[in-house]
């Protein structure tokens, strides 16, 4: 009896096996199926070719049935489709949300809230793209990075020649906002100053108990109504100054938190409408909302994302919900090797240490102790580049799982 080796590729794509089918929108289609067109979709984002002309031409000879390029981008632009490939992510986030690591478990007040980083991301237009006054506009998307497991999601295409932030939450809607996170949690989103609108904020929190954390803008007047006391004593409160009641002139009850980074002596202030975690988690939860711009990094920088594939709404949306499912496989797969391999990437781990290290030190000599939650060890906010070539080799080369580890580990073991 001979023994079957599990490919890289086998392996990699195996948590979507039967999503496609599973979508409503399913239909048999025997020239080019959801799931070949699912597969195919997901081989673009991980191998990175220019266009779409030069994947088929790269790639297409590897797989069993490649369409053609006229048939390729029909299916690319296609309604039923593209709800297909959506439903297949909100699948995956579900799997991949219940087995990922729980990078919010070490503050223990979190356990009734999720919570999320969301932002605007922003690439160049596709080829066949209109001009406006000469120029062709840049195409925007909104993304939901959950900040317990890493996993993203796909909120929205902008609209328009360059929808507001703003703008797009509106549209999106509180229960949107919610991403059908159960009764019983609450959820905290995490934006930059372009989210905030008081009153947007206050019918999201009445309506599906969405709350807010941003930073105070410029020019910002508040009525001052108390400063409220917090445990000096707790040490994943280093840092903070003040935590301050606010109400604007319209009436909204919102918190300010003052901080002075110990390690470059630099002011933030947070502004909320959540009243009672900790200042020191306040504090925390905006720091990590920088994980966000990491996976965008990730994004157009080592998956080479940086253009739109097509020029249709559609096509467009398909495309950010395919780099969202490869997203969340990668970080699927690099779990199971560390888990069932012990693999893990000893350079970068010693890299990360000695940097936090060095914080420390120089926090320690200047009389001012980073908070613990900075401290604490942490896990990695995007996938190396070691990772994401190795794994375009061996989904290449057809490199079975065994074979593929043994590079993989000689290459974590190097600088």
């Amino acid at each position: 009896m001979s023994l079957i080796l599990t490919t890289v590729n086998d392996a990699f794509f195996q948590p979507l096996k039967g999503l496609a089918a599973a979508s409503p929108g399913a239909r048999p289609c025997p020239d080019f199926s959801d799931d070949e067109f699912l597969h195919l979709g997901i081989q673009r984002v991980v191998q990175s070719s220019e266009s779409g002309r030069a994947f088929l031409q790269e790639h297409g000879l590897r797989f069993q049935n490649t369409p053609a390029l006229g048939n390729y981008f029909a299916a690319l632009k296609s309604k039923r489709r593209g709800l297909v490939i959506k439903d297949v992510n909100l699948a995956l986030l579900v799997s991949a949300n219940t087995v990922l690591h729980d990078r919010l478990a070490e503050i223990p007040e979190l356990s009734d809230f999720e919570c999320f980083a969301q932002d605007g991301h922003w690439h160049k237009a596709a080829a066949h793209d209109s001009r406006h006054e000469g120029s062709k506009m840049a195409v925007g998307h909104f993304y939901s990075l959950n900040l317990r497991t890493h996993t993203l999601r796909h909120l929205a295409a902008a609209q328009g020649l360059h929808e507001h932030d703003m703008s797009a939450l509106k549209r999106i809607k509180p229960k949107g906002l919610r991403q059908a996170i159960a009764k019983g949690k609450r959820v905290l989103i995490v934006y930059d100053k372009s989210g905030i609108d008081f009153a947007y904020w206050s019918r999201c929190r009445q309506e599906c108990a969405v709350y807010f954390l941003s930073r105070v803008k410029e020019n910002m007047v508040f009525d001052w109504i108390q400063s409220v006391l917090w445990d000096r004593s707790d040490p994943r409160n280093h840092g903070v100054t003040e935590d301050r009641r606010v109400r604007t002139r319209e009436g909204h009850l919102l918190r300010i938190v003052y901080y002075t980074d110990p390690l470059t002596g630099k002011h933030y202030e947070f502004l909320t409408n959540q009243l009672d975690l900790p200042v020191g988690v306040i504090v925390e939860l905006y720091r990590r909302r920088w994980e966000a711009e990491k996976v965008f990094d990730q994004i157009k920088n080592k998956l080479e994302e940086k253009k739109a594939w097509a020029s249709s709404l559609i096509a467009k949306e398909t495309q950010a919900q395919l780099i969202a499912i490869t997203h969340n496989l990668l970080l699927i797969y690099e779990q199971i090797l560390e888990v069932e391999h012990a693999l893990t990437n000893e350079a970068e781990d010693k890299r990360r240490k000695q940097r936090k290290e060095a914080a420390e030190q120089a926090c320690a000599q200047a009389g001012q102790p980073l908070s613990t939650l900075v401290t604490e060890p942490r896990r990695t906010t995007q996938r190396s580049v070691k990772f994401i070539r190795w794994l375009r080799q061996a989904i290449r080369e057809k490199l079975t799982e065994a074979a593929a580890v043994l590079q993989l580990k000689r290459l974590y073991a190097t600088q």
